[in-house]
């Protein structure tokens, strides 16, 4: 049998977590990655962005989505929904081409201005209706931000050189008018050159547009707000970057059309 020998001496061994930092700002960086499973997590969206979609509620909303040809496709429904894991929408026949995990955009009004954000379909639901069969709703993700009429993030089409429309900016209240030819449309807005010199039209002045555009959207009454206004180069036209305040659901397949026809002038230049 061996000898005894005695133990070493105990080591002391803090088993105690880590704290947070001094600052006190939260939880320590090894936490986060556990809790974060490494690869981090989007901030939660912000109060603003409840508040706005809240104010939206009930309310009709537009989705965006993207075809497999990549052709933008508007789908319009109604927001029934909204808490702090997502929101729901009224799920009519259209919608039911939207897959789970698909990603959308969606485009609503609420807060004083027109807004849209990026969102993720979560899959079908319902809630009750108040009837004998309960509502079909499509289950979205939070936006994590919203942007308020962003018409630069949108995808723009020509039209000045081949269709070259025409319109009239109005103010209701002075009744005052302006020509205006079109250069470029997008869902969101307009590009617009003024026809008169130093037309006197700043940014934030909310007008109305009158134009005739081709089918499928035809005559164009929206109020829009102007964005931007710039002189045209040397002359004293301006060129004015326009926001619809109101959808046009034509416009999706109207931009559709042009793209194409742009895309069978160039293969037959």
């Amino acid at each position: 049998m061996a000898p005894w020998r005695a133990l070493p001496a105990a080591v002391d061994v803090d088993c105690s977590l880590p704290r947070p930092a001094a600052d006190g700002k939260g939880m320590p960086d090894w936490l986060k990655l556990l809790v974060r499973g490494g690869r981090g997590m989007p901030p939660p969206p912000t109060g603003a962005v409840l508040r706005i979609l809240r104010q939206a509620l009930l309310s009709d909303v537009q989705l965006l989505r993207w075809r497999d040809d990549g052709a933008a496709e508007i789908l319009d429904t109604t927001l029934v929904a909204v808490d702090r894991t997502g929101v729901s929408v009224s799920h009519p026949e259209s919608i039911g081409r939207v897959r789970p995990g698909e990603p959308l955009e969606i485009v609503l009004q609420g807060g004083g201005g027109r807004f849209r954000g990026r969102v993720r379909c979560l899959g079908q639901g319902s809630r009750p209706s108040g009837g004998n069969r309960p509502l079909a709703t499509l289950r979205l993700s939070l936006p994590q931000r919203l942007e308020g009429g962003e018409r630069r993030c949108s995808h723009r089409v020509s039209v000045g050189y081949d269709l070259a429309p025409s319109g009239r900016l109005r103010d209701p209240e002075s009744g005052r008018e302006w020509l205006v030819d079109i250069i470029d449309i997008s869902l969101e807005g307009m590009q617009l050159r003024s026809r008169q010199e130093n037309p006197g039209i700043l940014p934030g002045d909310l007008l109305w547009l009158d134009a005739h555009l081709p089918d499928p959207v035809g005559v164009l009454d929206r109020p829009v707000r102007i964005m931007n206004a710039r002189r045209d180069g040397q002359s004293e036209r301006h060129m004015l970057g326009v926001v619809l305040m109101e959808s046009v659901p034509e416009l999706s397949e109207f931009l559709r059309r042009a793209e194409i026809r742009r895309a069978s002038r160039r293969r037959s230049a």
